[in-house]
């Protein structure tokens, strides 16, 4: 039997490991960002659009086919932005979509009642004439919507409108986090024999 030199089996081994690695780091979760400060906005809460349409800026992250950030109309609800977004993937966990939505900052909004400077000009703040918003300081609150349940009754009461800095996150289902530990350990078992096999040419 052929035995591998102990250069061979070093190279063999960090070739594995390199693959291996690239792999697992290739993976994107999802961070779950109420557990950190969203980052206040310091530019205009409202945009213009080409047919002067006000606009606002939302976040969606996670299992959609085109996550990233859009500038949308004020009327946009959860849907919409999802639709915007190319749609839900497979793997998404739609039970439990997140909508991170920094009160304290609309607040701040709505308490000037004021003009905005937008991108082509000025426009009034929608809800400037509204009573007081009354908020926990530093506090961002997170809401959690179920679009399963919404896509088996056609409530629309069940989603809600979106704010300007909204961050919506969509988690993937136990399925796809089984699926991932199963591939994980099939990458592990490789290792292992290949292990083996050079433990076993070294005798």
């Amino acid at each position: 039997m052929k035995k591998f030199q102990p250069m061979q089996s070093l190279v063999l081994l960090g070739l594995f490991l390199s693959i291996l690695t690239q792999s697992v780091m290739g993976q994107s979760p999802v961070t779950d960002p109420g557990s950190t400060n969203q980052t206040k906005q310091k530019a205009s809460l409202y945009y213009l659009g080409e047919q002067n349409e006000l606009l606002i800026k939302v976040n969606i992250w996670g299992f959609v086919k085109k996550p990233g950030q859009y500038l949308v109309p004020t009327d946009t609800d959860l849907i919409s932005l999802i639709s915007y977004a190319g749609g839900p993937l497979d793997e998404a966990k739609l039970k439990k979509v997140k909508i991170i939505r920094n009160e304290e900052l609309l607040a701040s909004a709505y308490e000037k009642q004021d003009t905005h400077f937008a991108m082509n000009g000025t426009a009034p703040v929608p809800g400037s004439g509204r009573g007081d918003l009354r908020v926990q300081s530093n506090m961002e609150r997170v809401l959690t919507i179920d679009v399963d349940k919404f896509l088996e009754s056609g409530n629309e009461d069940l989603i809600p409108e979106l704010k300007p800095g909204d961050t919506i996150v969509i988690k993937g289902s136990t399925y796809h986090l089984f699926s991932k530990v199963i591939e994980f350990a099939s990458k592990v078992a490789v290792f292992a024999q290949i292990y083996f096999w050079v433990e076993a040419a070294k005798k």
